[in-house]
């Protein structure tokens, strides 16, 4: 199955929100295409989709510039709580016609009737606050557990038991997310601050959608979620379906307001809908579709079972980076699509 319908290919984003500070602008287009140049380098190794969407991420999840991980904004409490989730299509080799294949691993996995060929499998973690790279750990619970979320001391003790090291939770929070978490503490009114914090800083859940060469699809989100949120929310990024979709038809990862995302179902109508349309125009739609229902910003990147690539948003600022063998590696800063918002 996996034969000439699958080209390699990868695409991630770095979050859809506001402009952000212009002196940052140079090093985030650094950082997208470091992370995007090893993942890359795994596809080009004919390694796996999930592998490259997970080094991608994690990647990003390093830098203190992007909202997941180590960057992750603070919650209204002033402290880190991460989402992150990822999910697996893999193609099932062929069988003899007297054996029939064999479909999902353990409950974690399961198979679509229309993708006949592929088995899926997901996991997810939320509300996390002591792993370095959240999106690692999700991982570890879709291969290593039979669930696919689990939540914060409990997602935290898993991760010891299988090995990820896990940090003091002060460990993760940088200075430059202490200082905006001040800033907003120090404006007048606990909602006025929020509301004001919520629209200069933007949405910066940073994720990646690929394709190997084996015929996988693969796609993976992280966040440190909306500034100021409060304690124990949880947003579209650890939610499958929401904020991140794999499928026989292709993969998709969002960003923006996770409310509005969860609602719509974002990620897995959006790559459905890969079964009739282009990745490009299917995104579009959706972010289009998605300000009709709900009037606020998104964004989406979509990749499809033949490595081709779309992404559309509707915020100040979205930054993807992309790889595939015929255009290399590029990195863009995406204009917002024109579309009316909901009156």
């Amino acid at each position: 199955m996996a034969g000439a319908r699958n080209c390699p290919a990868l695409v991630a984003h770095g979050g859809a929100g506001s402009a952000g500070a212009g002196a940052e602008r140079p090093e985030r287009r650094r950082a997208m295409i470091a992370a995007i140049r090893l993942g890359a380098r795994i596809l080009r190794a004919n390694g796996s989709a999930l592998e490259a969407v997970v080094a991608t991420v994690a990647a990003l999840e390093d830098h203190p510039l992007f909202n997941a991980g180590y960057g992750s904004l603070l919650t209204s409490e002033g402290n880190v709580e991460m989402d992150a989730s990822v999910m697996f299509a893999e193609p099932v080799p062929a069988a003899p016609a007297s054996i029939p294949a064999s479909r999902g691993k353990h409950p974690g996995h399961a198979d679509h009737s229309s993708a006949g060929d592929y088995t899926v499998s997901a996991g997810a973690v939320a509300v996390v606050s002591r792993v370095r790279n959240p999106i690692v750990l999700a991982r570890a619970v879709m291969e290593h557990s039979p669930h696919i979320l689990m939540a914060g001391p409990g997602a935290e003790n898993f991760a010891r038991r299988v090995g990820i090291r896990l940090v003091r939770s002060e460990e993760m929070i940088t200075e430059r997310a202490r200082e905006r978490w001040r800033a907003r503490k120090q404006q007048t009114g606990m909602l006025q601050a929020e509301a004001a914090a919520r629209a200069a800083m933007g949405h910066g859940t940073v994720g990646a959608v690929a394709v190997d060469v084996h015929g996988g699809i693969a796609a993976a989100t992280s966040t440190g979620g909306v500034p100021g949120k409060l304690f124990g929310r949880v947003g579209d990024s650890a939610l499958i379906g929401a904020g991140t979709f794999a499928h026989a038809f292709g993969a998709a990862s969002a960003t923006g307001q996770g409310e509005a995302i969860i609602l719509t179902a974002l990620c897995r109508e959006a790559v459905l809908a890969l079964a009739d349309g282009s990745p490009k125009a299917v995104a579009r739609e959706a972010i289009a579709e998605m300000i009709g229902a709900t009037g606020t910003e998104a964004g989406v990147i979509l990749i499809d079972r033949r490595g081709r690539i779309g992404y559309a948003h509707n915020a100040a600022s979205m930054q993807v980076a992309r790889y595939d063998p015929a255009g290399g590696l590029r990195h863009l800063w995406l204009e917002p699509i024109a579309t009316a918002r909901r009156q």
